[in-house]
């Protein structure tokens, strides 16, 4: 048990680095990236992340990555191997599955699952800055046609509405409530916005299938090399989250 608790809190930690700003308390900063790479506040992205997958841990209660739900139960495996060989055995029977941390639905989201797709392979859905990065860009679709983050975050959920986006939004309202947010009607500041067209200018992103065979990585600025004098070294500039990301080996 202590094992699992320590795995589990090793890559709660992944997400967890860092904090957003004064505006958006305790938000760790991979869920600031995506939401502005994607024009979305950041507490509305982790209301809907912490809505989809939370999981108390030993101190804290966070998101969770490897988190499956099908037929309205949730599964939360401790690795990603596990939730992976869960989820392909899951597909067997239906393809009505929620994944990864935003729970990302399989068969009602075909534009990143399936062949060509972001997540060609299924299990590339688990990568949980790939999916905060999709769950971003549904919910500001949402909110384009809606006007309303509180909404959009209904509609994500549950596109046509109804009771269950009604009880949707209520959840979404109360994890607000705990980072003393309540984002509804208004738009967007200007941080956001400039962030979404360098969003809209970005090439496809690579999937977590490009690194499939390497489960640690880790930003590393190289030294420059003297050998070439007809050479100029250009060391590259990291994001933000490039420092943070050292995924869990397993």
């Amino acid at each position: 048990m202590r094992r699992v608790l320590v795995a589990m809190a090793t890559l709660a930690s992944l997400l967890t680095i860092g904090q957003a700003s004064a505006n958006s308390p305790d938000i760790p900063s991979a869920y600031v990236v995506a939401a502005e790479d994607n024009g979305i506040p950041p507490d509305v992205l982790y209301a809907v992340a912490m809505t989809e997958s939370k999981l108390s841990l030993e101190h804290a209660v966070r998101p969770w990555p490897w988190t499956l739900n099908v037929g309205g139960k949730g599964y939360r495996y401790e690795t990603r191997n596990d939730a992976c060989t869960a989820l392909r055995s899951f597909l067997q029977q239906t393809r009505v599955v929620d994944v990864g941390i935003a729970q990302m639905n399989v068969h009602w989201q075909p534009q990143v699952f399936g062949p060509g797709k972001r997540f060609s392979d299924p299990c590339a859905g688990l990568d949980p800055y790939a999916n905060l990065d999709e769950a971003a860009k549904v919910i500001r679709q949402h909110y384009d046609a809606s006007g309303d983050w509180v909404v959009a975050a209904g509609r994500y959920h549950r596109p046509a509405g109804g009771a269950p986006a009604a009880l949707y939004r209520r959840k979404v309202r109360e994890e607000l409530a705990q980072l003393g947010s309540s984002p509804s009607l208004g738009t967007d500041s200007a941080e956001l916005m400039v962030a979404r067209v360098a969003s809209s200018s970005r090439s496809t992103p690579s999937t977590s299938a490009d690194f499939a065979n390497d489960a640690s990585l880790t930003w590393i600025t190289p030294s420059p090399r003297s050998m070439e004098p007809d050479v100029t070294w250009v060391t590259p500039e990291p994001r933000r989250w490039m420092a943070e990301v050292a995924v869990a080996s397993r």
